[in-house]
């Protein structure tokens, strides 16, 4: 059956995905909603998709997916400056390395019990670069490996996002589950830091720095995709994409800070693409019999992941804010890491959350291909 926009309708095709766009970046601008602003973007296309409102494929899909994915990974990564996170992050650093080991140790104990599709190595190996970085993670590895426009993909999201809203709303629930946080927490372990407000950089946005960007960022893109068709091999390319776009950023942080705006020029490309993803996305198929399975992967490799933080916590003598949040940096991302930090008043752990976040998008392409490719 056809939808009610026309798959052809590029133009209000468009302008639905940049509604939807607007609002889920509109909550992230509040304190209260912020967590829940990528998965707004994709339950709210998903259901115009259900609703036949949407088309669920559009040569429009194609553009994003081909183009705007790996244009959108260096402009996400250019503030990856892994000398300032080293520096700035501290004890939550430290932290945030062993939510990422326990992220991969929870990954592989999750394989050992359930196999999630057919080629159970490869989809570890992606939805683990997206639990250790964030949905951009996802979908590199995903494109990498062959797999964003394999059919599985939709389960996988579907399946993926259904368990992470329900570890997000068990992260922020946890502290007032007394007995639970007093054993994540105890006396002689709480934070005692002060409050620190976020420090934001101040951002000179102009055309100028916009359009350099951008050019930095398709060179890097272009350069990628030569090794990819001198190697043959689609992993290649998003290893250089995102190796050269953190070196960038590390070995050039003057130049780097003088880029204004295309964080946010990327986010919204990245959300672009998971508002078509939630599109194309059935979340009933999270229930079908592939999805249980799925289901039953993520929440194995999530509860894996938390009780391994939770007892490395105890022998660092870390916070159980401090766990938190790493935590939430790792599974969840920057964003909901750092409006977590705030509406908890955990103001001193909200730069260093997000400073963790970006190193898990630094990190997690490499961490997932690798897998991919070792127990694929």
């Amino acid at each position: 059956m056809s939808s009610l926009i026309a798959a052809d309708n590029h133009p209000l095709v468009l302008a639905v995905l940049l509604s939807i766009l607007a609002l889920g970046v509109w909550m992230e601008t509040r304190p209260r909603l912020a967590q829940f602003g990528i998965l707004s973007i994709i339950l709210l296309s998903a259901l115009l998709g259900a609703l036949q409102v949407l088309p669920r494929q559009s040569e429009l899909y194609t553009l994003a997916s081909h183009y705007l994915l790996p244009l959108s990974i260096p402009m996400l990564l250019f503030r990856a400056d892994l000398v300032q996170i080293w520096r700035e992050s501290g004890r939550l650093l430290i932290a945030f390395m062993a939510a990422a080991l326990a992220t991969v140790i929870g990954a592989l104990i999750a394989l050992s019990v359930v196999t999630p599709g057919k080629d159970g190595g490869v989809w570890l190996g992606i939805m683990t670069a997206g639990f250790i970085g964030g949905s951009a993670n996802t979908a590199a590895v995903a494109a990498a490996m062959g797999k964003a426009s394999d059919p599985f993909m939709g389960v996988m999201v579907a399946a993926a996002y259904t368990v992470g809203l329900s570890y997000l709303a068990f992260l922020l629930l946890l502290p007032g589950i007394r007995p639970l946080w007093r054993l994540l927490n105890p006396p002689q372990q709480r934070d005692a830091s002060a409050n620190v407000p976020l420090r934001r950089p101040e951002s000179q946005v102009s055309a100028f720095s916009l359009a350099a960007a951008l050019a930095l960022s398709a060179m890097i893109v272009a350069l990628g995709e030569w090794l990819y068709v001198l190697s043959g091999q689609g992993a290649v390319k998003y290893l250089v994409i995102t190796v050269l776009s953190v070196a960038f950023a590390s070995l050039l942080p003057r130049q780097a800070q003088k880029l204004h705006g295309h964080y946010e020029l990327g986010q919204v490309m990245i959300y672009l693409f998971f508002a078509v993803l939630g599109a194309q996305v059935d979340f009933a198929l999270a229930f079908g019999p592939e999805g249980r399975d799925v289901v039953l992967f993520c929440a194995l490799l999530l509860a894996s992941h938390f009780v391994l933080l939770a007892l490395f916590g105890r022998l660092m003598r870390l916070s159980g804010s401090e766990v938190l949040i790493a935590s939430n940096a790792c599974i969840l991302g920057p964003p909901s890491a750092a409006a977590m930090a705030v509406s908890r008043g955990w103001h001193h752990l909200t730069t260093p959350g997000i400073l963790c976040g970006l190193l898990g998008y630094a990190i997690a392409n490499i961490v997932g291909i690798a897998l991919a490719k070792f127990v694929g």
